[in-house]
């Protein structure tokens, strides 16, 4: 293994290939963040910038990589933090692996086992990268077990940028198409916003949730920050303001990581509705990605039932209407559903129970945790007239 800061972990040889794995000594890894962004599966939550975002949030990483022929070939990032039982991991959008083949994710999940153990982890929840080979029956032969305990999202929207905003556009809602003229029209102004405008999204995000009766992810205005501090040297941030008469009223926070950029955030004040500043919004930071070379835009969020309704073929009924996914379907999105996520219990007792008591009689409900997952209460779709 050549000269980096991680502690050997030891070696295996994988189809001829001698794989080493090692164990990160710092928090920021210029280099794995650059085998994820290179990576069709790699995601911005399994990032050395994430991981340092989280810092300030209670949560530590544990980074693992292993390489071949002195390169990154595949690891994995798990976020830890204490809880009510104890030092708990949360493992999104990883492990990653390049290739995805089965001897190299089957070396990752030997690794994650030990590492769990070693640091003391009372449990582990995974969720794979989208598109990974790493399925749940996979995971299953490594003892992860479907996961009860934390609502994890579980479907997404896309949009394809390849082609271009013209074919974007005649791909949209009508009604979508025609909300956007009208804001341009009306006077809505888009503007792209600096660290001086983190204090006004906050707030916007914060006027969201109260009208939603939630709370805003990150829940502090330090948190957002942190996230600017760490992406934006790297052209990773953008933050789009819709002003309407000189005043903020809606905003849009995304994340680029790769070629894919991500809507993470938005917020609207609830003012001027009728000259629809989100629409506007929302168009532009999609306009911004196709511009600048990305090649997917991810919503992050849908409701999986809808999802499923939409690879099915079947006709969206009248509640998708009044949903918070509602308003993203305007863009012309395509559904994808995301892997299942599973929980590995480090105890070979509380498995056990954990198998014949939650899984086989259902005891436990998933439960939101905004602190990682990110929940989905600065959403504005369900506030926005339909017309």
């Amino acid at each position: 293994m050549v000269d980096r800061p991680y502690r050997p972990l030891g070696s295996r040889l994988i189809a001829g290939r001698r794989a080493y794995g090692g164990l990160a000594r710092t928090v920021i890894d210029s280099e794995w963040d650059a085998f994820l962004q290179a990576s069709p599966i790699g995601h911005f939550q399994q990032s050395s910038l994430w991981a340092q975002t989280k810092l300030s949030e209670g949560w530590h990483p544990i980074r693992c990589i292993f390489t071949v022929d002195d390169r990154i070939a595949g690891g994995f990032q798990i976020l830890t933090r204490q809880s009510r039982m104890g030092t708990i991991g949360y493992l999104y959008k990883g492990p990653v692996s390049a290739p995805d083949e089965p001897a190299f994710l089957d070396y990752l999940l030997e690794l994650l086992v030990s590492i769990a153990r070693t640091n003391q982890l009372k449990a582990v929840i995974v969720q794979p990268p989208d598109e990974s080979k790493l399925n749940g029956a996979f995971l299953a032969r490594h003892h992860f077990l479907p996961n009860r305990i934390v609502d994890v999202i579980s479907a997404t929207l896309l949009v394809n940028l390849s082609f271009g905003m013209t074919d974007i556009v005649n791909r949209m809602r009508k009604s979508t198409v025609v909300q956007v003229k009208r804001a341009r029209r009306r006077g809505v102004v888009i503007r792209e916003g600096g660290e001086t405008d983190i204090h006004t999204f906050f707030s916007l995000m914060k006027s969201t949730c109260e009208r939603q009766r939630t709370t805003p992810v990150p829940s502090t205005e330090a948190a957002l920050r942190a996230v600017w501090e760490a992406f934006r040297p790297q052209d990773g941030v953008r933050l789009s303001l819709a002003d309407c008469e000189g005043e903020p009223v809606a905003g849009m926070w995304c994340i680029r990581f790769g070629q894919r950029i991500t809507g993470w955030k938005k917020g609207w004040s609830g003012a001027y509705p009728e000259r629809y500043p989100n629409q506007l919004v929302a168009f532009e930071a999609i306009e911004w990605a196709c511009r600048t070379g990305g090649k997917l835009f991810d919503f992050s969020a849908m409701d999986r039932k809808i999802a499923v309704d939409m690879i099915r073929g079947v006709p969206l009924d009248e509640n998708c209407e009044v949903s918070r996914d509602w308003f993203n379907l305007g863009f012309g999105n395509t559904a994808q559903l995301l892997p299942e996520s599973r929980i590995y219990i480090s105890n070979p007792i509380a498995r056990f129970l954990y198998k014949g008591v939650v899984l086989a009689h259902g005891l436990a409900r998933p439960h939101r945790a905004d602190p990682l997952f990110e929940g989905r209460g600065t959403e504005f779709g369900s506030e926005h007239p339909v017309n």
